[in-house]
């Protein structure tokens, strides 16, 4: 008898794809369509207003709002930096001396005599947007600034995501199993994508979020901290642009699940790489970093761009035959998540414990071998 389940893709290698590269603020693209790029090449500039910071100096130096200008050091239009002295009172009899420094780059752009208050506008801050490909530029929108390349990645389908097209440094925190709390999290991960273990706990995606991290990668999460990224319901496949601040793929499930094997061992070979994520389609981008992967970008054409289907489709709906030696996933409630080679098939219904009657499948996985219902797997394709 033929047993059919449900077959879905997880890795898909060296295909060719678009990529989309977008400024940072206001500024202009320097390519053209048709140009060929590298991944550091630099293929436009924008910049972006850092905002202010308001300093109570009459505060600072225990002083009347009224005398601050006998202790500025500094005059209003000036640029200064961040550790330069701004004002300074001398020791007194009762008191000692008083220093106030400049806590960023910026100017000096207002201050109010009643309140004692110096506006600081920090600089405008340039970004330069690398390709971070090898390809072939497809489109140049110099309006939007906005550049589509055509290029060659290896692409990662996870189960679940949130968050719009995000880019950083790929870092690894853990082995594939571990939790992943706030500790865990530093500033430095600034820019860049994390990937986990079996879990992201909420305080420490909050702690992501507060640190700049561009993304996270992980195994599972808890269905409630997913729930609040999406708007408070649960969507499959989901339809609505969701952004809480940074980009999440799961890749395996809700809960605490293991990255599979395929997955954590291919993302380890782009350890130190720059990759691409976007967590509404549940997708990670893996770009080629060698040069020679413009051979097939060159001669691999893409399907128009009004024509492209939607890149959130339902990826577990395609229903394939199961057959001896095809790779499997357990997607039931006992052993979730593990992978292995279909080596039996019984297509006896045999009574489990739960007073069901299933046929059940026999997996040989790297540890062990294991006996499931066969509505419990489905195909890695």
């Amino acid at each position: 008898m033929k047993q059919f389940v449900p077959a879905r893709i997880r890795i898909q290698k060296d295909v060719i794809i678009r990529v989309v590269r977008v400024l940072k603020g206001r500024g202009s693209v320097n390519v053209r369509v048709g140009q060929q790029v590298s991944p550091e090449e630099i293929i436009g500039t924008g910049t972006t207003m850092a905002g202010f910071r308001t300093l109570n100096v009459a505060t600072l130096l225990g002083i009347s709002a009224k005398d601050i200008q006998k202790y500025l050091k500094i005059k209003l239009g000036q640029k200064i930096y961040k550790g330069e002295l701004i004002a300074y009172k001398r020791s007194g009899f009762l008191s000692g001396e008083k220093v106030v420094t400049s806590p960023a780059d910026g100017v000096a752009d207002f201050l109010n005599e009643k309140s004692g208050e110096l506006k600081i506008s920090f600089l405008p801050k340039k970004n330069d947007l690398p390709a971070g490909v090898y390809g072939i530029v497809e489109k140049a929108d110099y309006q939007r600034g906005q550049v589509i390349i055509r290029a060659q990645a290896s692409r990662i389908h996870g189960v679940l995501g949130s968050g719009r097209p995000r880019d950083g440094i790929l870092k690894f925190l853990s082995r594939k199993d571990e939790l992943i709390n706030k500790d865990r999290i530093r500033p430095e991960y600034d820019g860049q994508v994390l990937v986990g273990g079996s879990l992201f706990f909420k305080d420490a995606i909050s702690s992501c979020i507060s640190s700049g991290v561009s993304g996270i990668i992980t195994g599972g999460i808890n269905a409630e901290d997913f729930r609040g990224m999406i708007g408070g319901r649960l969507v499959f496949p989901q339809k609505i642009e969701c952004d809480v601040g940074i980009s999440v793929v799961v890749c395996e499930g809700f809960g605490s699940v293991a990255t599979g094997d395929d997955i954590f061992e291919t993302l380890q070979q782009y350890e130190g790489k720059f990759v691409f994520l976007d967590g509404n389609n549940a997708l990670v981008n893996l770009p080629s970093f060698s040069s020679s992967s413009l051979i097939k970008v060159k001669n691999t054409q893409l399907p128009e761009f009004q024509n492209l289907p939607a890149d959130n489709f339902e990826r577990s709906k395609n229903l394939t035959e199961l057959q001896q030696g095809m790779k499997v996933r357990v997607v039931g409630n006992a052993y979730f998540g593990e992978q292995g080679k279909l080596v039996a098939l019984d297509n006896t219904p045999t009574l489990l414990p739960s007073g069901v009657k299933a046929s059940l499948a026999t997996i040989e996985t790297s540890r062990r071998k294991l006996q499931v219902p066969v509505a419990n797997l489905e195909v890695i394709v």
